[in-house]
């Protein structure tokens, strides 16, 4: 069964963007023990940061040399992959057009200076306990419960995103459509349980195939997988999905019932550059059409083309 992320509060990754090293310091210090806190001088050093590790929160000045934190808050607000990270300002002015700016740049929250340390950890914690239940959330909504795999859902929400950023960087999508070969008869002469605990270790072999962020394994139904591999050309596509069922076929699960002695899957692979956020059906068809003749060119095989 799936299991929640159980990431705890001391185990959350503050970023704490000041020019000022006192002002680092002094907040870093009221936070330690509340979580782990990571600092920076400026705001590019910021965005270096959250590309390479997205942190959990984010603790920002407003008034910063070159750019300031309003603008620092926009840049991340604007980037697909960093957008849900909260954003606390520290500011000396809490005029109403400053905390009218604060809220228009995307900032989740304000603490005015001279910083009160209590109300500092009390707003850091809340919103670190509100992106936990809401990662614990979209973890529950866009994974499958028996395997972990993604499902459906985050097919559906993050394909279109997935799409346009291809398109701007115009590369190839690869995609691989698995089936579990004779499976309705492994459930028949092993009963459903036995079934399920087949699908668990058939989704562990795949997720140890992606080995990029943004590469997805998804329980795309039944006994149905689908790899979807971003700047993947046909032969790699090719490659993973012969590698993947090596995989289960090495893995020796046995089924009576079948040629092998032991349960196979079938992959239909194809690689593309006619794609938009609108038409993956179409590419899942081509897959699928791979993925019958490797069916019925007898099973435990890949049909890439």
């Amino acid at each position: 069964m799936l299991a929640l992320d159980t990431k705890k509060i001391e185990s959350c990754t503050v970023l704490i963007v000041d020019d000022d090293n006192i002002s680092r310091t002094v907040i870093s210090t009221i936070l330690s023990d509340l979580c782990h806190c990571v600092t920076v001088a400026n705001a590019q050093d910021a965005l270096t940061y959250c590309e390479q590790h997205s942190p959990d929160l984010m603790v920002i000045d407003v008034n910063m040399p070159e750019m300031n934190g309003l603008n620092l808050c926009k840049s991340i607000k604007h980037n697909e992959k960093l957008d849900d990270i909260p954003l606390i300002f520290i500011t000396g002015n809490v005029s109403k057009e400053s905390q009218i700016q604060c809220w228009e740049s995307g900032g989740n929250d304000f603490v005015s200076k001279p910083v009160v340390a209590q109300t500092l950890i009390h707003r850091v914690r809340n919103h670190l306990l509100s992106k936990l239940r809401m990662d614990a959330l979209v973890e529950l909504t866009f994974h499958d419960s028996l395997t972990g795999l993604l499902n459906r859902n985050y097919l559906t929400q993050e394909y279109p995103k997935l799409a346009r950023q291809l398109l701007r960087s115009q590369q190839r999508l690869g995609v691989i459509l698995f089936d579990v070969d004779n499976f309705k008869q492994y459930n028949d002469q092993y009963g459903h349980l036995a079934g399920d605990q087949c699908l668990q270790r058939v989704a562990n072999i795949l997720q140890k195939h992606a080995r990029r962020s943004r590469d997805a394994m998804i329980r795309f139904g039944g006994e149905e997988f689908l790899a979807i591999l971003p700047d993947t050309d046909m032969h790699n596509a090719r490659c993973i999905a012969q590698a993947i069922v090596d995989d289960v076929n090495k893995a020796g699960i046995p089924h009576k019932n079948t040629d092998f002695g032991r349960i196979t899957v079938s992959a239909g692979a194809v690689s593309t550059r006619s794609f938009n956020q609108d038409n993956l059906d179409e590419i899942l068809e081509l897959a699928d059409v791979n993925l019958y003749e490797a069916k019925m060119n007898g099973k435990n095989r890949v049909v890439c083309k």
